[in-house]
């Protein structure tokens, strides 16, 4: 009986040891961190700004939700598998992707496309499995020259404004000295009347 149970024992502790093994991949899962860039990041106005973000340990992001906002603004949202551009802000519409090719080993980076000036400031990225989320927060800074608005040519203008208010002058001052003319009559008329 004594030599069985050491036998027992070292039974009992290699399913112990082995149930734990088992159970570990399942207690870890949910549990990631996301990663941002330590600086800011630079873009030139009207060019192409990649704002980097990934997952650690590296793991797959494709069947998570993916939420860049920048401020309160949904910049873009990965979500099912697919881009969801119904509460994109109009402003980023037509303007934003991810970066596919690496989803699957967690790179969830955003690539806006036209840079504008509109464009910079602080933004989050936010991954969610269902269970756990996390996010990273960073910095896009803009440079480039501000385009200039158009003078309007003076000269055009006076004329523009001269020929819609000249006639309505002349019209208003021929209307004022014709009425003067007729008062006058009628006050003669009046007064060799009465």
């Amino acid at each position: 009986m004594e030599i069985l149970s050491p036998l027992r024992a070292c039974l009992s502790n290699s399913f112990i040891a082995f149930f734990l093994l088992l159970m570990m991949p399942k207690m870890a899962l949910g549990q990631f961190s996301v990663i941002g860039p330590a600086g800011p990041i630079q873009a030139s106005l009207g060019g192409e700004a990649e704002l980097p973000c990934y997952l650690s340990p590296p793991q797959s992001a494709q069947h998570m939700e993916v939420v860049w906002l920048q401020s309160t603004r949904m910049v873009h949202l990965y979500r099912d598998e697919k881009d969801q551009f119904g509460d994109q802000d109009p402003d980023y519409q037509g303007r934003t992707e991810l970066v596919r090719d690496a989803i699957t080993s967690g790179n969830v980076t955003l690539k806006i496309l036209e840079v504008k000036f509109l464009d910079a400031g602080k933004y989050m990225c936010l991954i969610t499995d269902g269970y756990h989320h996390e996010q990273a927060e960073m910095e896009l800074k803009v440079s480039g020259d501000e385009p200039e608005t158009p003078a309007v040519p003076i000269a055009p203008f006076i004329l523009l404004i001269a020929s819609l208010v000249l006639p309505s002058l002349t019209y208003l001052y021929l209307l004022l000295f014709s009425q003067g003319d007729y008062m006058e009559a009628w006050g003669s008329a009046a007064a060799s009347y009465g």
